[in-house]
């Protein structure tokens, strides 16, 4: 119907036709009834359409013109008409021209109305320029640039939308129920499809091909779904492959699918065309994750007789249309990029026996023109795909065609425009771009909206190509790739509002509770991949809820080792399937196949395999009977208990306590092993765990291996034989059935890991070749270093610069050289940005004492990245070698409060203290080091020091304790300072005076307790230090002072004793002084005595004393002190 219209008056030097809507202008009065005509809302302001062939716009009238609005319709026909004549015509196929008419006909399915978008078209436009360049003659195909610009901009206002009012045949039905009940999930066990209770004309080609390419996908021939008949049309002829210089691969399917739709094409042809095209896209989608995530890979030559057969994804990575692509990238075309990297084979292995291809992805993907294009393809707001992915070709393939069909009525999205990331490019851009029907865009669109799967596994893909994206793991803080978690959150909002919002999609309440809680449970491990606040953990309990899952977390007494003779307290999980599940679990109770029964035993690595000698039992081995017997699970229910475990790890820290919480829900998930990747995620979890036991390391290590390695179809240490690799893996179907519900690392993510737990274990060399294979060259190089093989190391450096020059590779090239000139270079090239550069020079320069030098780029270093502990405590610990304390002591600040439990850096801080007379601030940073660091002397000696200085007697009194106790361990240790000693002594002494002068009662019971712990370190170094003659003069005057005289006198004899000891005493002067004072507080005491055994044992003392004095000293003059000591023999006769 053509709506009544007015135009406007245009300008004289810059035409304009302006289109409005019959709702602006209902009171025209004039329609007639043209249902077979489509009408535009279009504003081409500013546009000439005057192609020489068509006729210009007449003068229009004004607004209160009485102009016909028949006349206004023709006339606009007439200038999309004159537009389209700039159109070539395309060939689809049957050699008819498909754009005679822009109009629509009866053959059309969906009635397409074009929108105007708000944007407003302000396209400057020369006339007289353009009047010189107009054309004569018939209509030519060639437009003026600026004229092609501004009709460009108008067409790309155009989204296309499907008439809804169409009825369904009910062959249409039959195919959309198929498509639904074939693609969408399925619990485990359910077997029973739509298609096989219904009889398929034999003669409707259509119908059957469809049905073959379901079987494939059924039976995970994905490669051979790629080589159909339709994928061939639109993907596998190079014909019409030409394009403009802006035109990109996605941009080029895109052209291709929509030839496929032609607006004399019936809707049932185009629902069957659109049900493939989804079938190739998830084909597609399939094939990426087999090769990156679950195995088997398609390497060649498990065997050595098929080494001559061709490589599986010949012809389809790429297709032909990107064949001329792929030569420009490659030496040679037949080179193969499916091969996946595969572990080191068996020694036992000959060359003659398997191929011996070991890092096929360094020898295959990394470099090409083809795989870097793709890869720019894929980049999503600047950042960059994994390099070492594999054939990445068939997930832009994927996600081309599934957002085409899920979103077939809006803009299509570009990811890999930074400045137009997130802007939309309509289907309508397509038809200006690549000369695509407005009314062929229709058909696809109104087939494309009866589709029911289609959205979610374009989520699906979205999800896939977010993990894809190289992020750094402990710097992903969830803003990267905005555009795709736009996109992701609102195709998960419309697979939430269809299928978990009571929709009866199925008339089986199991089909609907599974598809709904699978639904749930991706959107959660959506927002986990995204790192989005939460991590899923709302969606997770949701589909929990949904899945009627009882879950109870308790503990029970259990046994966890072979030799363990008492249960203690276990974690346990305990989990109920509902009552709704009862009759699938019936039909899940059907024999399991080849794969699944041999899951456990070619997955799992057993204890006893790994050694003789483990302790450990494969599972706890609770008292109570009924907590080792547990209900069976479907295999989504198992995921949502992984879900569960994940949920765990997100929301604690990684410690022992995480851990058992973790290890209690992958137990439950154990003690079934009915899916190939829900069990391997399981093992793989654990395995995670157990790398931080002593006891389950090594049997950890070689599970992830094992995992890794059953990804490949070559022989390898953990998958020695044929059978293994051949008959007892699951197939790729079955892998992928349930991968979307689990996180399961991709291949080169699962290799990190390994090759950085295998560095942890000293295994550097294998971790080095793993890191190699997926092209981290800062480990590679650090790898070879620690393992000695710096030649290695430097080998791979140069190679890496030979391709490109980066600051990084010159750094890692100076650390091997150890020539400063090569991160000076890498300086240069950063702009002096370069963190590690700046560090190794300043190591560099510290070996060689250059002090100054070495502080200074440190301390760039530091500028750049502040957050670096080790950095600052070498600048702490030079500024204090350079008597820089006010540096030295900020230095040493930002290591404590970066890293609160570096002890050194504390001692360093009370160091700087004490050396500036500053006790009281020394005390606390001693008190913090001493927390982290018990063992180290140097700081008990510091607070010693410190206590004595602030009067801390009895702490003092500790700290000597502490250093008995060290020196008991370590005889390097020192003793306690004699003058250290004597302070502590004298000022406990003092306080006791002074509190008893004063007659402060707490302060005189605080000074006894004091004297009593005192009393105590004096009697234990004695006892410990028997040699030390200060000691007991110490001693001597401490229990003096506290009135215990025959403590004193026992001090006084065993000074006496361990002074005669001392080897050449008599010659000595110092010790002949303090011999004889020693002697005169004897001879005072046995006087003092009266006995006479008292006296004559004090006289034999002196004259032994005399004696040795005299005798050494006859060749000299006689000591002073002889006299002293004949004097006292004289008073001993008197008495």
């Amino acid at each position: 119907m053509i709506a009544a219209m007015n135009t406007a008056t245009a300008a004289p030097d810059q035409p304009t036709m302006s289109i409005q809507t019959c709702e602006q202008h209902s009171d025209s009065g004039d329609s007639d009834d043209d249902s077979d005509v489509a009408f535009a809302y279009m504003d081409f302001d500013g546009v000439d359409f005057d192609d020489g062939g068509a006729p210009a716009s007449a003068p229009a009238p004004t607004q209160s013109s009485a102009a016909s609005c028949r006349d206004a319709a023709e006339a606009e026909v007439s200038c999309i008409k004159a537009a389209e004549n700039d159109v070539t015509p395309l060939d689809h196929g049957d050699g008819e021209d498909g754009h005679d008419k822009f109009a629509t006909s009866h053959d059309l399915n969906g009635q397409i109305r074009y929108n105007k978008m708000d944007t407003e078209l302000n396209c400057n436009y020369d006339a007289s320029s353009a009047a010189k360049s107009k054309p004569s003659g018939p209509p030519s195909s060639t437009a003026s640039p600026n004229r092609r610009a501004c009709q460009e901009r108008a067409l790309s206002s155009i989204k296309f939308i499907p008439d809804d009012t169409i009825q369904l045949t009910d062959i249409d039905k039959t195919v959309l129920a198929i498509e639904k009940d074939w693609l969408l999930p399925r619990p485990a066990g359910d077997s029973a499809r739509v298609a096989d209770s219904i009889e398929f004309d034999k003669e409707n080609i259509a119908l059957e091909n469809l049905r073959s390419l379901l079987d494939l996908l059924e039976n995970g021939k994905y490669a051979d779904i790629l080589r159909s008949d339709l994928s061939r049309k639109i993907l596998g002829s190079t014909e019409g492959t030409s394009c403009n210089d802006n035109e990109t691969m996605m941009d080029r399917i895109k052209r291709r699918v929509l030839q496929q739709f032609t607006n004399e094409m019936s809707l049932s042809v185009a629902i069957i065309k659109c049900i493939e095209l989804e079938i190739i896209g998830i084909a597609s989608l399939n094939l990426f994750l087999q090769l990156n995530y679950t195995g088997p890979s398609m390497d060649r030559g498990l065997r050595p007789e098929e080494e001559k057969h061709d490589d599986p994804l010949d012809g389809i990575n790429p297709h032909a249309m990107f064949q001329t692509l792929l030569q420009k990238g490659t030496k040679s075309t037949t080179q193969n990029f499916a091969v996946l990297p595969s572990s080191l084979p068996l020694d036992s292995i000959s060359e003659d026996d398997v191929s011996t291809n070991a890092h096929p992805i360094k020898d295959t993907i990394s470099n090409t023109v083809f795989h870097n294009t793709v890869l720019s393809e894929l980049a999503v707001d600047g950042e960059w795909p994994f390099q070492v992915c594999i054939a990445p070709y068939f997930l832009m393939l994927g996600r081309t065609i599934l957002s085409m069909l899920a979103e077939p009525t809006r803009p299509f999205r570009r990811w890999s425009d930074d400045e137009h990331s997130a802007d939309d490019v309509g289907l309508g851009d397509l038809a200006k771009t690549y000369q695509i029907s407005l009314t062929d865009g229709a058909v696809f669109a109104s087939a494309a909206n009866y589709l029911s799967s289609d959205i979610l596994w374009n989520a699906r893909a979205i999800v896939a190509h977010r993990r894809l994206i190289s992020t750094r793991r402990d710097e992903d803080d969830g803003q990267a790739c905005p555009s795709l978690w736009n996109e992701a959150k609102e195709m998960f909002s419309r697979c939430l509002a269809v299928f978990c919002e009571g929709n009866e999609i199925f008339d089986d309440k199991i089909r609907n509770a599974h598809i709904s809680s699978e639904v749930m449970l991706e959107y959660g491990l959506a927002e986990h991949h995204f790192r989005k606040p939460g991590r899923g953990k709302t969606s997770f309990n949701r589909a929990l809820e949904i899945a009627k899952l009882e879950i109870q977390v308790t503990g029970a007494e259990g046994k966890r080792t072979k030799y363990q003779q008492t249960a203690t307290a276990q974690y346990l999980v305990r989990a109920k399937p509902s009552s709704l599940n009862t009759a699938l679990d019936q039909k899940a109770q059907c024999p399991p196949s080849t794969a699944q029964a041999d899951i456990e035993k070619q997955l799992m690595i057993k204890h006893d395999d790994v050694s003789d000698d483990a302790i450990l039992l494969e599972k706890i081995k609770f008292e109570e009977e009924d907590d080792n017997e547990h209900h069976t699970l479907t295999i989504q229910e198992q995921s949502i208990l992984l879900a569960l475990c994940l949920d765990v790890k997100n929301d604690n820290p990684m410690d022992g306590l995480t851990g058992e919480q973790m290890g209690g829900y992958l137990a439950r998930v154990l003690n079934q092993h009915d899916d190939w990747m829900v069990y391997a995620t399981a093992l793989l979890e654990r395995a995670w765990l157990e790398c931080e036991r002593t006891h389950g390391r090594e049997r950890a290590i070689l599970q992830i291996q094992a995992l890794a390695d059953q990804h490949s179809n070559r022989l390898t240490l953990t998958q020695s034989t044929f059978k293994s690799v051949e008959e007892d893996s699951a197939p790729a179907q079955e892998r992928l059935r349930n991968l979307h519900g689990i996180v399961y690392p991709p291949r080169w993510d699962m290799l990190r890991d390994l090759a950085e737990r295998y560095t942890k274990l000293g295994v550097v060399t294998s971790a080095a070749e793993i890191f190699e294979e997926i092209e981290l060259w800062d480990e590679v190089v650090e790898c070879y270093r620690i393992a000695g093989k710096e030649s290695k190391a430097e080998e791979v450096v140069r190679a890496r610069l030979a391709e490109r020059e980066t600051p990084r590779m010159y750094a890692a090239l100076g650390g091997l050289t150890h020539d400063p000139m090569y991160f000076e270079r890498s300086l240069e090239l950063s702009n002096g940005k370069f963190y590690d550069a700046h560090v190794a020079l300043g190591k560099f320069y510290f070996d060689n004492g250059d002090l100054r030098k070495s502080l200074k780029h440190f301390q760039d270093g530091l500028e750049i990245k502040p957050l670096m502990p080790a950095v600052w405590f070498r600048v702490g610990t030079i500024s204090m070698q350079l008597g820089e304390w006010d540096t030295a002591l900020r230095a040493f600040t930002q290591v404590v409060q970066q890293e609160p439990e570096e002890g050194e850096a504390w001692a360093n801080v009370a160091a700087i203290h004490m050396r500036r007379r500053n006790p009281s601030e020394a005390y606390p940073a001693l008190i913090e080091s001493l927390k982290q660091n018990r063992n180290n002397w140097r700081v008990w000696v510091s607070k010693l020091y410190t206590c004595i200085d602030l009067k801390k007697f009895d702490e003092a009194i500790q700290t000597c304790n502490e250093l008995l106790l060290l020196r008991a361990r370590r005889n390097e240790i020192p003793t306690p300072e004699e003058k250290c000693i004597r302070a502590i002594v004298g000022g406990s002494l003092l306080n006791y005076r002074d509190a008893r002068a004063a007659n402060d009662h707490i302060a005189l019971d605080s000074s006894k307790r004091t004297l009593t712990r005192l009393k105590e370190l004096l009697e234990k170094m004695k006892s410990s230090m028997k040699s030390e003659v200060w000691l007991y003069d110490v001693s001597a005057c401490f229990n003096d002072e506290m009135g215990w005289k025959e403590d004193v006198f026992n001090d006084l004899m065993k000074e006496y004793r361990t002074l005669q000891c001392v080897s050449g005493w008599e010659r000595d002067r110092s010790t002949i002084s303090q011999m004889t004072t020693l002697v005169k507080e004897l001879f005072a005491h046995h006087k003092a005595v009266g006995t006479q055994e008292s006296i004559a044992k004090c006289k034999l003392m002196i004259n032994g004393v005399a004696k040795k004095i005299r005798d050494a000293s006859l060749d000299s003059v006689p000591p002073k002190e002889l006299a002293e000591l004949d004097a006292m023999i004289s008073d001993l006769k008197s008495c």
